[in-house]
């Protein structure tokens, strides 16, 4: 068991069971983005850099021709393609699959995670630099347990209300539901993940 899980473990225990660490993950999402000396989540307009954590609003492009999309992604960042932001919506792999590939890719960048986490950047997440986790070096992963379907293209222009997450928080982030499914529900998504 890796980082994140180890998180997440201690989250759940401090919590008493998975749904209540869930609901304080979400609380404390909700309260750490408003709070003007919170620098954990943060509030950012750029593009994404590669292995970061971003969670945002989203109107995709050629709406109307979509069968479904998550209007409110969760997205472990990769390198861009041209002109769009590319990663991996959390949103779209089940509980598991998600809890695993953060731990996995926290496991992978140990080393720049930990450089990236003491004295002044320690949980800021704007100051924190980015990952070398880039969609080559994901292609490892994305072999894994469908880890492809949840990978996604993203215009910068469809965003709003984009937020970064601090490393030290990616248990946290992996325990919140913040999917906002349109055209589908979790249980058909779950089908579709399975069929893929």
């Amino acid at each position: 068991m890796g980082e994140v899980k180890n998180q997440i473990q201690k989250l759940v225990a401090e919590s008493g069971s998975k749904f209540k660490a869930r609901k304080a993950a979400e609380a404390w999402f909700i309260k750490s983005k408003s709070a003007k000396n919170e620098k954990a989540v943060a509030t950012v307009s750029k593009r994404f850099y590669p292995g970061k954590v971003y969670v945002f609003r989203y109107s995709p492009v050629g709406l109307k021709d979509l069968p479904w999309f998550d209007k409110n992604p969760v997205v472990l960042a990769l390198d861009p393609n041209g002109g769009n932001d590319v990663g991996i919506n959390l949103n779209l792999l089940p509980e598991k699959g998600k809890e695993d590939l953060l731990d996995k890719v926290y496991g992978q960048f140990g080393a720049e995670i930990a450089r990236n986490s003491v004295g002044p950047l320690k949980n800021d997440a704007i100051r924190q630099g980015h990952l070398g986790f880039n969609y080559d070096d994901a292609k490892g992963f994305l072999k894994g347990p469908g880890y492809d379907f949840a990978l996604r293209q993203y215009k910068p222009g469809g965003k709003s209300g984009q937020t970064v997450v601090s490393y030290e928080n990616w248990g946290r982030i992996a325990l919140c539901d913040f999917a906002d499914l349109q055209g589908t529900s979790r249980r058909e998504l779950d089908m579709l993940f399975k069929k893929r």
